[in-house]
Protein backbone atom coordinates (compact mmCIF):
# COMPACT_ATOMS: atom_id res chain seq x y z
CA UNK A 1 0.00 0.00 0.00
CA UNK A 2 2.71 2.44 0.95
CA UNK A 3 4.46 2.16 -2.75
CA UNK A 4 1.15 2.25 -4.26
CA UNK A 5 0.69 6.14 -2.37
CA UNK A 6 4.09 7.02 -2.87
CA UNK A 7 3.70 6.14 -7.06
CA UNK A 8 -0.06 7.96 -6.53
CA UNK A 9 1.19 11.24 -4.91
CA UNK A 10 3.52 12.35 -8.06
CA UNK A 11 1.23 11.41 -10.66
CA UNK A 12 -1.37 13.53 -8.95
CA UNK A 13 0.00 16.29 -9.22
CA UNK A 14 1.32 15.76 -12.73
CA UNK A 15 -2.58 15.37 -13.42
CA UNK A 16 -3.75 18.07 -11.34
CA UNK A 17 -1.07 20.68 -12.78
CA UNK A 18 -2.11 19.84 -16.37
CA UNK A 19 -6.12 19.59 -15.51
CA UNK A 20 -5.81 22.66 -13.65
CA UNK A 21 -7.66 25.12 -16.96
CA UNK A 22 -10.59 22.92 -16.58
CA UNK A 23 -10.93 24.74 -12.87
CA UNK A 24 -9.94 27.82 -13.94
CA UNK A 25 -11.48 28.52 -17.19
CA UNK A 26 -14.45 26.07 -16.85
CA UNK A 27 -15.84 22.87 -18.77
CA UNK A 28 -16.01 22.64 -22.78
CA UNK A 29 -19.15 21.67 -24.92
CA UNK A 30 -19.15 17.74 -23.84
CA UNK A 31 -18.20 17.57 -20.24
CA UNK A 32 -20.81 20.86 -19.77
CA UNK A 33 -23.61 18.80 -21.21
CA UNK A 34 -22.41 15.04 -18.95
CA UNK A 35 -22.76 17.46 -16.10
CA UNK A 36 -25.97 18.68 -17.01
CA UNK A 37 -27.27 15.77 -18.00
CA UNK A 38 -26.09 13.96 -14.55
CA UNK A 39 -27.40 17.14 -12.41
CA UNK A 40 -31.08 17.09 -14.10
CA UNK A 41 -31.03 12.71 -13.49
CA UNK A 42 -30.46 13.67 -10.05
CA UNK A 43 -33.63 15.67 -9.67
CA UNK A 44 -35.80 13.12 -11.52
CA UNK A 45 -35.24 13.60 -15.35
CA UNK A 46 -35.25 10.21 -17.43
CA UNK A 47 -32.39 9.84 -19.13
CA UNK A 48 -31.96 10.39 -23.32
CA UNK A 49 -36.16 11.23 -22.73
CA UNK A 50 -35.92 14.54 -20.86
CA UNK A 51 -32.19 14.84 -20.61
CA UNK A 52 -31.06 14.02 -24.10
CA UNK A 53 -27.37 12.98 -25.07
CA UNK A 54 -25.87 10.54 -27.23
CA UNK A 55 -23.34 8.97 -25.32
CA UNK A 56 -23.94 5.30 -23.29
CA UNK A 57 -25.20 5.65 -20.17
CA UNK A 58 -22.26 4.56 -18.28
CA UNK A 59 -20.90 8.81 -17.66
CA UNK A 60 -24.25 10.43 -16.65
CA UNK A 61 -24.83 7.31 -13.86
CA UNK A 62 -21.43 7.86 -12.46
CA UNK A 63 -21.67 11.66 -12.44
CA UNK A 64 -25.10 11.51 -11.20
CA UNK A 65 -23.52 9.18 -8.10
CA UNK A 66 -20.64 11.38 -7.54
CA UNK A 67 -22.77 14.57 -7.13
CA UNK A 68 -24.91 12.81 -4.54
CA UNK A 69 -21.83 11.50 -2.60
CA UNK A 70 -20.73 15.46 -3.10
CA UNK A 71 -23.55 17.82 -2.66
CA UNK A 72 -21.60 20.51 -1.25
CA UNK A 73 -19.66 20.71 -4.47
CA UNK A 74 -20.31 22.38 -7.23
CA UNK A 75 -21.31 19.94 -10.15
CA UNK A 76 -18.13 20.82 -12.27
CA UNK A 77 -15.66 20.62 -9.85
CA UNK A 78 -17.21 17.12 -9.02
CA UNK A 79 -17.25 16.17 -12.94
CA UNK A 80 -13.34 17.46 -12.91
CA UNK A 81 -11.93 15.79 -9.36
CA UNK A 82 -13.69 12.13 -11.54
CA UNK A 83 -11.21 12.94 -13.88
CA UNK A 84 -8.35 13.72 -11.85
CA UNK A 85 -8.95 10.37 -9.95
CA UNK A 86 -9.17 7.90 -12.72
CA UNK A 87 -6.29 9.86 -14.55
CA UNK A 88 -4.02 9.30 -11.37
CA UNK A 89 -5.55 5.83 -10.78
CA UNK A 90 -4.87 4.65 -14.91
CA UNK A 91 -1.31 5.93 -14.17
CA UNK A 92 -0.49 4.28 -11.03
CA UNK A 93 -2.39 0.97 -12.32
CA UNK A 94 -0.06 1.59 -16.00
CA UNK A 95 3.05 1.67 -13.15
CA UNK A 96 1.83 -0.96 -11.79
CA UNK A 97 1.62 -3.17 -14.33
CA UNK A 98 5.09 -2.44 -16.15
CA UNK A 99 6.76 -3.22 -12.46
CA UNK A 100 5.08 -6.71 -13.52
CA UNK A 101 6.72 -7.19 -16.59
CA UNK A 102 10.02 -6.83 -14.66
CA UNK A 103 10.33 -2.92 -16.06
CA UNK A 104 12.41 -1.40 -13.74
CA UNK A 105 11.32 1.50 -11.11
CA UNK A 106 12.14 4.37 -13.18
CA UNK A 107 11.46 3.55 -16.31
CA UNK A 108 8.21 2.23 -14.91
CA UNK A 109 7.71 5.42 -13.47
CA UNK A 110 8.61 7.54 -16.48
CA UNK A 111 6.36 5.53 -18.66
CA UNK A 112 3.34 6.29 -16.80
CA UNK A 113 4.04 9.42 -16.46
CA UNK A 114 4.20 9.98 -19.77
CA UNK A 115 0.55 8.30 -19.93
CA UNK A 116 -0.72 10.34 -17.17
CA UNK A 117 0.56 13.61 -19.17
CA UNK A 118 -0.73 12.60 -22.77
CA UNK A 119 -4.38 11.78 -21.36
CA UNK A 120 -4.19 15.38 -19.24
CA UNK A 121 -2.54 17.87 -21.48
CA UNK A 122 -5.53 20.46 -22.61
CA UNK A 123 -4.92 19.77 -26.46
CA UNK A 124 -6.75 16.16 -25.57
CA UNK A 125 -8.58 16.12 -21.79
CA UNK A 126 -9.75 19.70 -22.58
CA UNK A 127 -9.44 20.76 -18.62
CA UNK A 128 -11.09 17.14 -18.03
CA UNK A 129 -14.87 15.99 -18.03
CA UNK A 130 -14.48 13.67 -21.22
CA UNK A 131 -15.93 10.18 -21.08
CA UNK A 132 -12.77 8.49 -22.28
CA UNK A 133 -10.43 9.99 -19.40
CA UNK A 134 -12.56 8.30 -16.86
CA UNK A 135 -13.24 4.95 -18.92
CA UNK A 136 -9.12 4.20 -19.09
CA UNK A 137 -8.95 3.26 -15.85
CA UNK A 138 -11.09 0.44 -15.53
CA UNK A 139 -9.71 -0.68 -19.09
CA UNK A 140 -5.94 0.04 -17.20
CA UNK A 141 -7.04 -2.59 -14.73
CA UNK A 142 -8.75 -5.38 -17.08
CA UNK A 143 -5.26 -5.19 -19.07
CA UNK A 144 -3.55 -5.08 -15.93
CA UNK A 145 -5.29 -8.57 -14.86
CA UNK A 146 -4.93 -9.85 -17.99
CA UNK A 147 -1.06 -9.58 -18.19
CA UNK A 148 -0.77 -10.96 -14.50
CA UNK A 149 0.04 -15.02 -13.80
CA UNK A 150 -3.46 -15.46 -11.94
CA UNK A 151 -5.34 -18.26 -14.42
CA UNK A 152 -9.58 -18.32 -13.09
CA UNK A 153 -12.99 -17.59 -13.99
CA UNK A 154 -12.97 -15.43 -11.28
CA UNK A 155 -10.35 -12.98 -12.72
CA UNK A 156 -11.98 -13.52 -16.43
CA UNK A 157 -15.72 -12.42 -14.91
CA UNK A 158 -13.77 -9.74 -13.79
CA UNK A 159 -11.81 -8.54 -16.37
CA UNK A 160 -14.89 -9.12 -18.65
CA UNK A 161 -16.86 -6.70 -16.14
CA UNK A 162 -14.09 -4.25 -16.19
CA UNK A 163 -14.11 -4.17 -19.96
CA UNK A 164 -18.06 -4.01 -20.28
CA UNK A 165 -17.48 -1.13 -17.87
CA UNK A 166 -14.93 0.84 -19.83
CA UNK A 167 -16.65 0.47 -22.39
CA UNK A 168 -20.80 1.98 -21.48
CA UNK A 169 -18.67 5.06 -20.16
CA UNK A 170 -17.24 5.53 -23.94
CA UNK A 171 -17.66 4.31 -26.89
CA UNK A 172 -13.78 4.46 -27.96
CA UNK A 173 -12.77 2.13 -25.53
CA UNK A 174 -14.69 -0.75 -28.05
CA UNK A 175 -11.36 -1.53 -29.78
CA UNK A 176 -9.19 -1.94 -26.43
CA UNK A 177 -12.17 -4.39 -24.94
CA UNK A 178 -12.29 -6.69 -28.17
CA UNK A 179 -7.85 -6.73 -28.22
CA UNK A 180 -7.95 -7.02 -24.32
CA UNK A 181 -11.12 -9.54 -24.35
CA UNK A 182 -9.67 -11.88 -27.44
CA UNK A 183 -6.30 -11.73 -25.46
CA UNK A 184 -8.08 -13.22 -22.42
CA UNK A 185 -10.03 -15.46 -24.37
CA UNK A 186 -7.18 -17.05 -26.65
CA UNK A 187 -4.82 -18.12 -23.51
CA UNK A 188 -8.26 -19.53 -22.17
CA UNK A 189 -8.11 -21.63 -25.20
CA UNK A 190 -4.77 -22.74 -25.30
CA UNK A 191 -4.94 -24.36 -21.75
CA UNK A 192 -8.85 -25.62 -22.80
CA UNK A 193 -10.22 -23.60 -19.60
CA UNK A 194 -13.27 -23.33 -21.12
CA UNK A 195 -14.75 -22.14 -17.51
CA UNK A 196 -12.83 -18.61 -18.12
CA UNK A 197 -14.26 -18.12 -21.08
CA UNK A 198 -17.67 -18.94 -19.96
CA UNK A 199 -16.22 -16.08 -17.33
CA UNK A 200 -15.24 -13.50 -19.63
CA UNK A 201 -18.49 -13.60 -21.35
CA UNK A 202 -20.63 -13.53 -18.21
CA UNK A 203 -18.82 -10.77 -16.78
CA UNK A 204 -18.97 -9.07 -20.02
CA UNK A 205 -22.71 -8.98 -20.36
CA UNK A 206 -23.48 -8.86 -16.98
CA UNK A 207 -22.77 -4.66 -16.62
CA UNK A 208 -24.84 -4.83 -19.92
CA UNK A 209 -27.73 -6.81 -19.04
CA UNK A 210 -27.84 -4.50 -16.07
CA UNK A 211 -27.81 -0.98 -17.87
CA UNK A 212 -30.45 -2.71 -20.64
CA UNK A 213 -33.09 -3.67 -17.97
CA UNK A 214 -32.91 -0.41 -16.37
CA UNK A 215 -33.22 1.08 -19.78
CA UNK A 216 -36.26 -0.79 -19.96
CA UNK A 217 -37.53 -0.06 -16.54
CA UNK A 218 -37.28 3.54 -17.02
CA UNK A 219 -38.54 3.55 -20.12
CA UNK A 220 -35.85 5.26 -21.95
CA UNK A 221 -34.98 1.73 -23.87
CA UNK A 222 -35.99 3.08 -27.51
CA UNK A 223 -34.92 6.68 -26.79
CA UNK A 224 -31.20 5.29 -25.94
CA UNK A 225 -30.94 3.37 -29.20
CA UNK A 226 -31.92 6.62 -31.16
CA UNK A 227 -29.78 8.37 -29.21
CA UNK A 228 -26.77 6.28 -28.92
CA UNK A 229 -26.95 4.58 -32.40
CA UNK A 230 -29.11 6.76 -34.51
CA UNK A 231 -27.58 10.05 -33.83
CA UNK A 232 -24.18 8.26 -34.43
CA UNK A 233 -25.25 7.62 -37.88
CA UNK A 234 -26.27 10.95 -38.68
CA UNK A 235 -23.32 12.55 -37.28
CA UNK A 236 -20.84 10.33 -39.50
CA UNK A 237 -23.02 11.38 -42.32
CA UNK A 238 -22.78 14.93 -41.56
CA UNK A 239 -19.01 14.68 -41.25
CA UNK A 240 -18.83 13.19 -45.07
CA UNK A 241 -17.80 16.20 -46.83
CA UNK A 242 -16.22 18.37 -43.76
CA UNK A 243 -14.61 15.75 -41.82
CA UNK A 244 -11.23 15.56 -42.99
CA UNK A 245 -10.76 19.05 -43.48
CA UNK A 246 -11.91 19.54 -40.16
CA UNK A 247 -9.71 17.38 -38.89
CA UNK A 248 -6.29 17.73 -40.63
CA UNK A 249 -4.54 20.31 -37.92
CA UNK A 250 -6.08 18.20 -34.55
CA UNK A 251 -5.11 15.45 -36.14
CA UNK A 252 -1.36 17.31 -36.88
CA UNK A 253 -1.18 18.58 -33.44
CA UNK A 254 -2.28 15.62 -31.53
CA UNK A 255 0.39 13.25 -33.43
CA UNK A 256 2.98 15.66 -32.50
CA UNK A 257 2.35 16.19 -29.02
CA UNK A 258 1.99 12.46 -28.70
CA UNK A 259 5.54 12.06 -30.51
CA UNK A 260 7.67 11.94 -26.85
CA UNK A 261 5.93 9.03 -26.25
CA UNK A 262 5.97 7.47 -29.70
CA UNK A 263 9.54 6.99 -29.91
CA UNK A 264 10.61 5.21 -26.81
CA UNK A 265 6.70 3.28 -27.31
CA UNK A 266 8.32 2.08 -30.82
CA UNK A 267 12.15 1.38 -29.13
CA UNK A 268 9.97 -0.90 -26.48
CA UNK A 269 7.81 -2.51 -29.06
CA UNK A 270 10.82 -3.57 -31.09
CA UNK A 271 12.65 -5.02 -28.44
CA UNK A 272 10.10 -6.48 -26.06
CA UNK A 273 8.10 -8.12 -29.18
CA UNK A 274 11.42 -10.59 -29.17
CA UNK A 275 11.10 -11.57 -25.34
CA UNK A 276 8.76 -14.67 -24.13
CA UNK A 277 5.82 -14.67 -22.20
CA UNK A 278 3.68 -11.60 -21.39
CA UNK A 279 6.54 -8.90 -22.37
CA UNK A 280 5.74 -9.82 -26.14
CA UNK A 281 1.85 -10.06 -25.17
CA UNK A 282 1.90 -6.37 -23.78
CA UNK A 283 3.43 -5.63 -27.42
CA UNK A 284 0.53 -7.77 -29.26
CA UNK A 285 -1.86 -6.21 -28.02
CA UNK A 286 -0.70 -2.27 -27.18
CA UNK A 287 -0.40 -2.30 -31.09
CA UNK A 288 -3.64 -3.68 -31.89
CA UNK A 289 -5.15 -1.43 -29.29
CA UNK A 290 -3.31 1.31 -31.27
CA UNK A 291 -4.27 0.13 -35.32
CA UNK A 292 -8.42 -0.77 -34.04
CA UNK A 293 -8.90 2.54 -32.71
CA UNK A 294 -7.34 3.98 -35.48
CA UNK A 295 -9.71 2.40 -37.64
CA UNK A 296 -12.33 3.03 -35.70
CA UNK A 297 -11.52 7.10 -36.16
CA UNK A 298 -11.18 6.32 -40.01
CA UNK A 299 -15.09 4.54 -40.08
CA UNK A 300 -16.34 7.97 -37.89
CA UNK A 301 -15.11 10.77 -40.73
CA UNK A 302 -13.90 12.64 -37.84
CA UNK A 303 -11.21 12.78 -35.68
CA UNK A 304 -11.34 15.06 -32.37
CA UNK A 305 -7.62 15.15 -29.91
CA UNK A 306 -9.64 13.27 -26.94
CA UNK A 307 -9.82 10.28 -29.14
CA UNK A 308 -6.28 10.08 -28.57
CA UNK A 309 -6.66 9.72 -24.56
CA UNK A 310 -7.34 6.16 -24.37
CA UNK A 311 -3.80 5.47 -26.82
CA UNK A 312 -2.10 7.38 -23.76
CA UNK A 313 -2.64 3.96 -22.19
CA UNK A 314 -1.19 0.98 -24.75
CA UNK A 315 1.77 3.94 -25.94
CA UNK A 316 2.67 4.19 -22.54
CA UNK A 317 2.79 0.53 -21.88
CA UNK A 318 5.34 0.22 -24.51
CA UNK A 319 7.26 3.15 -23.83
CA UNK A 320 7.90 2.16 -20.40
CA UNK A 321 9.84 -1.11 -21.98
CA UNK A 322 11.25 1.33 -24.42
CA UNK A 323 12.89 3.61 -21.13
CA UNK A 324 14.04 0.50 -19.91
CA UNK A 325 15.78 -0.76 -23.00
CA UNK A 326 17.14 3.00 -23.61
CA UNK A 327 18.35 2.89 -19.69
CA UNK A 328 20.13 -0.77 -20.63
CA UNK A 329 22.29 0.94 -23.94
CA UNK A 330 22.73 4.27 -21.77
CA UNK A 331 24.82 1.99 -19.12
CA UNK A 332 26.84 0.30 -22.25
CA UNK A 333 27.47 2.99 -23.64
CA UNK A 334 31.08 4.49 -23.03
CA UNK A 335 31.72 7.61 -24.57
CA UNK A 336 29.90 10.61 -24.06
CA UNK A 337 29.30 11.31 -27.74
CA UNK A 338 27.28 8.14 -28.23
CA UNK A 339 25.20 8.63 -24.78
CA UNK A 340 24.47 12.50 -26.52
CA UNK A 341 23.53 10.70 -29.54
CA UNK A 342 21.30 7.48 -28.03
CA UNK A 343 19.54 10.58 -25.76
CA UNK A 344 18.78 13.24 -28.92
CA UNK A 345 15.86 11.30 -30.29
CA UNK A 346 14.05 11.45 -26.91
CA UNK A 347 14.68 14.47 -26.78
CA UNK A 348 13.81 16.09 -29.74
CA UNK A 349 10.85 14.42 -29.81
CA UNK A 350 10.24 15.97 -26.16
CA UNK A 351 10.89 19.88 -27.14
CA UNK A 352 8.41 19.04 -30.17
CA UNK A 353 5.63 17.56 -28.16
CA UNK A 354 6.03 20.50 -25.47
CA UNK A 355 5.52 22.96 -28.27
CA UNK A 356 2.83 21.13 -30.22
CA UNK A 357 0.70 20.72 -27.19
CA UNK A 358 1.33 24.12 -26.05
CA UNK A 359 -0.10 25.15 -29.81
CA UNK A 360 -2.64 22.71 -30.08
CA UNK A 361 -4.09 23.23 -26.64
CA UNK A 362 -4.04 27.24 -27.32
CA UNK A 363 -6.14 26.25 -29.89
CA UNK A 364 -8.16 24.35 -27.77
CA UNK A 365 -8.19 26.41 -24.94
CA UNK A 366 -9.27 30.06 -26.11
CA UNK A 367 -12.59 29.31 -27.62
CA UNK A 368 -13.58 27.76 -24.08
CA UNK A 369 -11.96 30.68 -22.53
CA UNK A 370 -13.94 33.26 -24.25
CA UNK A 371 -16.67 31.39 -23.69
CA UNK A 372 -16.45 30.98 -20.09
CA UNK A 373 -15.74 34.89 -19.13
CA UNK A 374 -19.25 35.56 -21.63
CA UNK A 375 -21.20 32.96 -19.71
CA UNK A 376 -19.76 33.81 -16.45
CA UNK A 377 -21.45 37.42 -16.94
CA UNK A 378 -24.67 36.19 -18.79
CA UNK A 379 -25.25 33.59 -15.73
CA UNK A 380 -24.86 36.54 -13.32
CA UNK A 381 -27.87 38.30 -15.50
CA UNK A 382 -29.93 35.35 -15.57
CA UNK A 383 -29.71 34.59 -11.97
CA UNK A 384 -30.64 38.32 -11.01
CA UNK A 385 -33.90 38.03 -12.98
CA UNK A 386 -34.97 34.96 -12.51
CA UNK A 387 -35.83 32.26 -9.15
CA UNK A 388 -34.20 28.96 -8.19
CA UNK A 389 -36.57 27.39 -9.09
CA UNK A 390 -37.49 29.07 -13.16
CA UNK A 391 -36.17 27.47 -16.17
CA UNK A 392 -34.23 28.76 -18.93
CA UNK A 393 -33.65 27.87 -22.73
CA UNK A 394 -30.53 28.10 -24.50
CA UNK A 395 -30.71 28.86 -27.77
CA UNK A 396 -27.25 27.57 -29.17
CA UNK A 397 -24.00 25.06 -28.50
CA UNK A 398 -23.49 26.51 -24.93
CA UNK A 399 -24.40 24.13 -22.21
CA UNK A 400 -22.08 25.63 -19.65
CA UNK A 401 -24.54 28.50 -19.12
CA UNK A 402 -26.89 26.13 -17.45
CA UNK A 403 -24.30 25.22 -14.90
CA UNK A 404 -23.47 28.70 -14.21
CA UNK A 405 -26.73 30.13 -13.92
CA UNK A 406 -27.54 27.61 -11.64
CA UNK A 407 -31.42 27.27 -13.82
CA UNK A 408 -32.80 23.92 -15.41
CA UNK A 409 -33.15 23.29 -19.29
CA UNK A 410 -36.62 23.93 -20.24
CA UNK A 411 -36.31 21.17 -22.81
CA UNK A 412 -34.88 17.45 -23.57
CA UNK A 413 -31.87 19.47 -25.39
CA UNK A 414 -29.39 21.60 -23.25
CA UNK A 415 -27.63 22.15 -26.88
CA UNK A 416 -29.62 22.71 -30.30
CA UNK A 417 -26.96 20.10 -32.41
CA UNK A 418 -28.95 17.40 -32.25
CA UNK A 419 -32.03 19.21 -33.38
CA UNK A 420 -30.51 20.45 -37.29
CA UNK A 421 -28.59 17.27 -37.67
CA UNK A 422 -29.44 15.96 -40.79
CA UNK A 423 -31.09 12.35 -41.09
CA UNK A 424 -31.44 12.52 -37.27
CA UNK A 425 -33.56 15.86 -36.52
CA UNK A 426 -37.72 15.50 -37.90
CA UNK A 427 -40.13 17.11 -37.22
CA UNK A 428 -41.41 15.21 -34.61
CA UNK A 429 -38.76 16.27 -32.74
CA UNK A 430 -39.36 20.36 -33.33
CA UNK A 431 -42.61 19.55 -32.22
CA UNK A 432 -41.79 17.75 -29.00
CA UNK A 433 -39.61 20.46 -28.09
CA UNK A 434 -42.29 22.85 -29.18
CA UNK A 435 -44.65 21.19 -26.57
CA UNK A 436 -42.26 21.44 -23.68
CA UNK A 437 -41.77 24.88 -24.32
CA UNK A 438 -45.67 25.97 -24.30
CA UNK A 439 -46.07 23.51 -21.65
CA UNK A 440 -44.28 25.63 -19.14
CA UNK A 441 -42.73 28.53 -20.75
CA UNK A 442 -38.58 29.23 -19.49
CA UNK A 443 -38.71 32.83 -17.85
CA UNK A 444 -35.70 33.47 -19.82
CA UNK A 445 -34.56 32.66 -23.37
CA UNK A 446 -30.85 33.45 -24.32
CA UNK A 447 -29.41 33.81 -27.92
CA UNK A 448 -26.30 32.25 -27.63
CA UNK A 449 -25.49 31.14 -31.61
CA UNK A 450 -23.18 34.03 -32.24
CA UNK A 451 -20.46 35.96 -30.11
CA UNK A 452 -22.54 39.29 -30.80
CA UNK A 453 -25.70 40.10 -32.68
CA UNK A 454 -26.00 39.76 -36.14
CA UNK A 455 -21.90 38.24 -36.84
CA UNK A 456 -21.60 34.95 -38.06
CA UNK A 457 -22.77 31.93 -36.07
CA UNK A 458 -25.46 29.23 -35.38
CA UNK A 459 -28.71 29.34 -36.50
CA UNK A 460 -30.18 32.95 -36.11
CA UNK A 461 -32.76 32.96 -33.55
CA UNK A 462 -34.65 36.15 -34.21
CA UNK A 463 -31.80 38.70 -35.08
CA UNK A 464 -30.45 37.23 -38.80
CA UNK A 465 -26.85 36.40 -39.12
CA UNK A 466 -24.39 34.71 -41.52
CA UNK A 467 -23.64 31.13 -40.93
CA UNK A 468 -20.85 28.80 -40.36
CA UNK A 469 -21.52 24.81 -40.17
CA UNK A 470 -20.07 22.33 -39.33
CA UNK A 471 -22.28 19.67 -41.51
CA UNK A 472 -25.42 20.13 -38.76
CA UNK A 473 -27.18 22.67 -40.49
CA UNK A 474 -30.31 21.58 -40.90
CA UNK A 475 -32.96 24.60 -40.44
CA UNK A 476 -36.38 23.26 -39.46
CA UNK A 477 -36.71 25.32 -36.28
CA UNK A 478 -39.05 27.82 -37.70
CA UNK A 479 -41.67 26.81 -34.99
CA UNK A 480 -39.39 27.48 -32.06
CA UNK A 481 -38.79 31.06 -33.66
CA UNK A 482 -42.56 31.69 -33.88
CA UNK A 483 -43.25 30.38 -30.54
CA UNK A 484 -40.15 33.03 -28.81
CA UNK A 485 -41.38 35.63 -31.22
CA UNK A 486 -44.52 35.85 -29.80
CA UNK A 487 -43.96 35.17 -26.16
CA UNK A 488 -40.98 36.54 -25.58
CA UNK A 489 -39.51 40.55 -25.43
CA UNK A 490 -35.71 41.46 -25.78
CA UNK A 491 -34.89 42.38 -22.50
CA UNK A 492 -30.98 42.76 -22.55
CA UNK A 493 -27.80 42.00 -24.40
CA UNK A 494 -25.25 40.61 -21.80
CA UNK A 495 -21.31 40.26 -23.80
CA UNK A 496 -23.18 39.82 -27.21
CA UNK A 497 -25.59 37.32 -26.05
CA UNK A 498 -29.61 38.85 -26.50
CA UNK A 499 -31.70 37.99 -23.56
CA UNK A 500 -35.14 37.93 -24.29
CA UNK A 501 -38.15 37.92 -21.03
CA UNK A 502 -41.60 36.33 -21.12
CA UNK A 503 -43.92 38.63 -21.60
CA UNK A 504 -45.95 39.56 -19.02
CA UNK A 505 -49.77 39.33 -19.60
CA UNK A 506 -51.89 42.44 -19.51
CA UNK A 507 -55.29 42.22 -17.87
Amino acid sequence: MRSIVLAAVPLLALAALLLLPGLLIGPSLDPSVFTQVAGAMREGATLYVEAWDHKPPGIYLLLAAAQTLLPFLDPWLVTWLVTLLATTGSGVVLLRTLRGLGVGPVAAMLGAAAAVAAMSQYLTALGGGLTESVAVLPMAVGLHLALGDVRSPARAVTVGALLAFSVLLSLPMAPAAVVVGLAVAIQAVRVARWGEIAGLVAGGLAPVAVVVAWLIATGAWDAALDAILGYAAAYRAANADLGARLSAPVVTWTLLSYLYLIVPAALGAVRAVRDPGARRQAVVIGLAWVILSLVLVALQGRFFAHYAIPLALPLGLLAGMGFQRLGVLLSRARRPLVRAGLLAPFLAALLISVAAALAGGRMEWLPVWRDHERSERVAEAIRASTGPDDAIWVWGNEPQLYLGAQRSVATAFSYLYPLVTPGYTTPTMIQATLADLEADPPALVIDAGSRAPGVVGFQQLLIPRPLTSDGRDLDILDPLRDFVGERYDEAATVDGWVIYALRVATP
